[in-house]
């Protein structure tokens, strides 16, 4: 967990609603470097009390955004 990315999230990102709720539950899973976040599909949903399928929609909207990339 890293509660440096989950603060700069909070302070800095454009994101409202559920696409910030799953920036912040992503946050959660990475290193200080805002890296190596691998959670699955049913973990964010789990977390962020969404469906999967708008957990996918919502991954690809902000890497349209930019504010994730994925590998």
């Amino acid at each position: 967990m890293s509660i440096k990315v989950m603060n700069w999230v909070w302070q800095s990102s454009p994101e409202k609603g559920s696409a910030l709720l799953l920036l912040l539950a992503i946050a959660d899973a990475c290193d200080d470097f805002g890296e190596n976040a691998w959670p699955s599909i049913k973990t964010l949903a789990a977390k962020t009390r969404l469906t999967e399928r708008a957990i996918q929609y919502l991954i690809r909207e902000l890497a349209e955004r930019y504010a994730v990339t994925i590998d």
